[in-house]
């Protein structure tokens, strides 16, 4: 092909790329207020749904019990779903282990790995000494969690009541300060 020729097709190129792109962010970006992808917001108040949490979920956890999700029935639990290579959930752990600390009492904090592919009894255990965490750690086992909120994106969290009613679904980091008002609002 001549040179003349390509040049045309190259800024051609470019110029559909360019166009794809502002085409693309038009679609994505919505126009006004009353667009309803503007109420869509990581942080989900589930509390008017009244969902409640099954009581025959288990969990293998890193100390080899078996945890079932109605054995914290009557406490408020704060349920992390991450994995043991996801850095953003190990940044994550500090915030969680200040609600950890300051909340002992009021509320539980239980880490569950959501990649049973790549995580397992032996290396949730040595992540809880790796990373120096105190709260129980476990695994999704049979992806009860993954699969009723459709987990996408790890760090995600779950928050249940004491009447064992889901109340809050959170996508990404979470300060301790927003989870301890968070869970202010629902003792």
């Amino acid at each position: 092909m001549e040179p003349q020729k390509l040049a045309i097709v190259g800024v051609m190129l470019v110029v559909v790329t360019v166009g794809l792109l502002i085409g693309a962010a038009f679609m994505t970006f919505p126009a006004g207020d009353d667009d309803p992808l503007t109420k869509y917001s990581l942080d989900r108040d589930l509390l008017e749904l009244a969902l409640p949490a099954p009581s025959d979920w288990s969990f293998e956890m890193s100390d080899g019990t078996t945890l079932l999700l109605s054995d914290l029935r009557g406490q408020v639990v704060l349920v992390d779903l991450m994995a043991t290579w996801c850095s953003t959930c190990k940044f994550q752990n500090e915030f969680l282990e200040t609600v950890n600390e300051n909340l002992a009492g009021i509320a539980v904090v239980l880490s569950l790995s959501v990649d049973l592919g790549y995580d397992n009894i032996p290396s949730m255990a040595q992540y809880m000494v790796d990373e120096g965490v105190t709260w129980a750690h476990g695994l999704d086992t049979g992806y009860s969690f993954n699969n009723y909120f459709n987990v996408v994106s790890i760090p995600s969290m779950v928050l249940i009541d004491a009447d064992g009613i889901f109340r809050y679904f959170h996508i990404g980091l979470w300060s301790a300060a927003s989870i301890s008002d968070i869970i202010a609002t629902i003792l």
